[in-house]
């Protein structure tokens, strides 16, 4: 087994064991021995069973759901050099830009569907209306071709049986 496998299998392993352990166990667990430099490194090299808690206390402890006796500026937690706050700080600045991102693209969407529905029923309104007015043109037609030939048979049945056209009125 080549170095890095076996260093992995040490953290997983180790990372296994620290899930089952009681909370002073995990304390005596993230304690960095007199043997070892007291630095982030060191605590963040344990696993995320343990963070750095820097500023004035400068110690190695034990992480649960919280960081317990620690300003969250202090926070080093996974890496040395990302505090936790700036990374939530991060986080939800990049939450944020991309909830407005993403209303932006749906009220974009939403204008654009309602531009498009708007000229598409302008269009069919248009098409109707010029539908009817075709058809309106040739019943005019239809009723004038009508209104002609009443118009030449009457005049026919007028010379036939010679009746005198009447007299409007009209002077």
């Amino acid at each position: 087994m080549t170095i890095q496998r076996k260093l992995i299998l040490a953290i997983l392993v180790t990372v296994a064991a620290a899930d089952n352990m009681t909370w002073t166990e995990k304390q005596e667990y993230c304690r960095i021995g007199s043997n070892d430099l007291n630095t982030c490194e060191t605590c963040v090299g344990k696993g995320s069973q343990c963070f750095w808690c820097g500023g004035k206390t400068k110690k190695c402890m034990p992480f649960d759901w919280y960081y317990p006796d620690c300003n969250i500026k202090n926070v080093k937690y996974n890496v040395c050099w990302v505090s936790t706050s700036a990374a939530a700080i991060v986080i939800a600045i990049c939450a944020g830009i991309i909830a407005v991102i993403l209303i932006a693209c749906v009220c974009y969407c939403c204008c654009k569907c309602k531009e498009y529905n708007r000229i598409h029923k302008k269009a069919k309104a248009q098409k109707w209306n010029d539908k009817r007015m075709t058809a309106q043109r040739e019943m005019e037609d239809r009723q004038s071709v009508r209104s002609d030939q009443r118009k030449a048979e009457l005049e026919a049945y007028r010379m036939k049986y010679n009746i005198p056209a009447k007299d409007d009125g009209k002077v």
